[in-house]
């Protein structure tokens, strides 16, 4: 029964959703200073505080969502509507999380508190409200991926002048959004007649809409993503990205597709990755591309 409470605790805290959390590594990747050590750790800790910072708050979703997630097929398999976590044990195990994420958050970086801080407020203030409100609720979660990725700045070395291009801000931002329409478009799907009793918004999302939205926000990705390849990062100051911009689009082209036909049934992204192979690779690809281009390229190469 022990060893059931810790599998019940950790699945609780949803340790599938943290590769979201990888968006804090965006800057120490472009800015070139992944491979020194100092900085790396300072990253990575930060990564464990976010970790940690929405562990918490889903398990507060969790606590809000209790009546809603017993009419879902998939999310009352969760611990706390199956009855293996009790609503006390989910309370202080929120309370724990959140206190020492922000303890260390503040400890690491005052201005990466003040970051954590937000992006939990935001959380909550969605988990309680906000996630109710038509539109409001795929902008909200946007908002949060940008935080992401914005507070990882924040740990660099200050003293090589790091600069974050508006343009990859602006790219996390609408690939949030893409996600966030993609998974209102699935729960639809999955639901059917059952999904306003789920979320109250998916009511007000017509699938018309949603394929506007899903289409316009993808192109707008492709558009920027393009034009920070060919700009390159500050540090780098060339086109060398550009060569990374059609196994970008190939990725984006399979995501939008399963959008599309709704066939992962209204949950998240990682459970995509899982049962699409092509997709992952495309990605894993994308990723070591990124690497080898910025670190290992001379830059006479592409002057």
């Amino acid at each position: 029964m022990l060893e059931l409470k810790k599998n019940s605790a950790i699945e609780i805290i949803r340790p599938q959703q943290w590769y979201k959390n990888l968006l804090i590594f965006l800057p120490i990747i472009f800015s070139q200073q992944f491979f020194e050590i100092e900085i790396l750790t300072k990253t990575v800790f930060g990564f464990i505080i976010l970790c940690m910072a929405f562990g918490g708050s889903y398990v507060v979703n969790d606590l809000i969502d209790y009546k809603r997630d017993l009419t879902h097929p998939e999310k009352v398999k969760r611990p706390l509507t199956s009855g293996l976590i009790t609503k006390k044990q989910a309370i202080v195990l929120t309370f724990s999380l959140l206190i020492v994420a922000e303890f260390l958050a503040f400890i690491l970086n005052p201005i990466f508190f003040i970051f954590t801080t937000l992006m939990i407020l935001t959380t909550l203030s969605y988990s309680a409200f906000l996630k109710n409100i038509f539109l409001v609720d795929v902008f909200v979660i946007a908002n949060n991926y940008v935080l992401r990725a914005v507070s990882g700045f924040f740990l660099l070395d200050a003293s090589k002048d790091p600069y974050f291009s508006p343009w990859l801000v602006m790219g996390v931002f609408f690939v949030a959004l893409l996600l966030s329409f993609g998974k209102r478009k699935s729960e639809i799907m999955y639901l059917k007649d059952s999904a306003n009793n789920h979320r109250k918004t998916l009511s007000e999302y017509e699938p018309e809409t949603l394929n506007f939205c899903i289409g316009i926000t993808a192109a707008t990705i492709i558009i920027a993503y393009s034009i920070y390849a060919i700009t390159g990062p500050p540090e780098i100051n060339d086109w060398r990205l550009v060569l990374t911009i059609p196994i970008f689009f190939f990725n984006l082209i399979l995501y939008v597709n399963h959008m599309l036909k709704g066939d992962y049934k209204g949950k998240e992204f990682n459970y995509l990755l899982k049962s699409d192979k092509k997709l992952l690779g495309g990605i894993v690809i994308l990723f070591l591309m990124v690497i080898v281009l910025i670190y290992f390229v001379p830059g006479n190469y592409f002057n």
